[in-house]
């Protein structure tokens, strides 16, 4: 394909074995003119290196491209070198271990090709592997995304704005580097659509809860990094921050 439109993304640590429903879901999209660059960030069990070895040999209705790192970066390095080397004017981020609906793709580009002053499209989302039902998140509302985040990662956004602010921030350590850069988007001034549609699902894994325990140790920490990184985008609404900080 010589010149698509969307670029899929796929960051991919050790999830080799999940990988198979990411690109099937790909597979079935009701859009066709799209790549996939899976970006393997050093993955070091047998079975994700076997998968990744394998995908060499296959053949995908859309062109697929893998990029192999040499070391493990974090999926902010993996993501901006994945989309680096995208020839898409937009960009759709999908972790190996989820998937979308078919016409995701579609709805969201016709989003993006008719409305300029939008610049991040996502949808609404299901839970699936250890939890199942429908992903409850707060719909997306500015200057309250200030408080937390409400977008997840797989949302489209135009490669253009991605070079504007620089690509997602790799100094973002301990997670949260898609709220990083959607806020980065949002000082550019772009509009967010959600699509009121459940077209996308992200899996619950058998360790997520044990890890997410973890990484509230990390969170004054991260969230102090993001203030510093938007220190003007918050000043600039201190008074609704700290109204819904405390409604909480």
């Amino acid at each position: 394909m010589a010149n698509p439109e969307v670029t899929v993304v796929i960051p991919t640590f050790n999830d080799g074995k999940y990988l198979h429903e990411a690109l099937g879901s790909l597979e079935k999209q009701t859009f066709k003119n799209f790549e996939v660059i899976i970006v393997d960030d050093a993955s070091n069990d047998k079975e994700s290196i076997d998968a990744i070895n394998s995908l060499k040999q296959k053949s995908y209705s859309y062109n697929l491209k893998v990029i192999e790192l040499e070391k493990n970066s974090g999926p902010a390095v993996a993501r901006n070198r994945g989309i680096k080397a995208a020839n898409g004017k937009y960009i759709l981020p999908l972790d190996a271990d989820d998937k979308i609906a078919p016409s995701y793709i579609e709805k969201a580009k016709k989003i993006l090709d008719t409305k300029s002053e939008i610049g991040i499209v996502y949808c609404e989302a299901e839970l699936f592997g250890e939890m199942s039902g429908k992903w409850d998140l707060q719909p997306y509302s500015f200057p309250e995304i200030l408080v937390g985040n409400m977008i997840f990662a797989t949302a489209l956004f135009r490669k253009s704005d991605w070079k504007k602010v620089g690509g997602y921030n790799e100094d973002m350590h301990h997670g949260n580097e898609d709220y990083d850069f959607w806020l980065s988007l949002l000082e550019l001034g772009v509009g967010v659509y959600q699509i009121p549609e459940i077209l996308f699902s992200y899996r619950i894994k058998e360790h997520s809860r044990t890890r997410k325990l973890q990484n509230e140790n990390r969170e004054v920490q991260t969230y102090l990094q993001i203030y510093n990184n938007h220190k003007s985008l918050y000043l600039a609404h201190i008074d609704i921050f700290f109204k819904e900080f405390y409604n909480r």
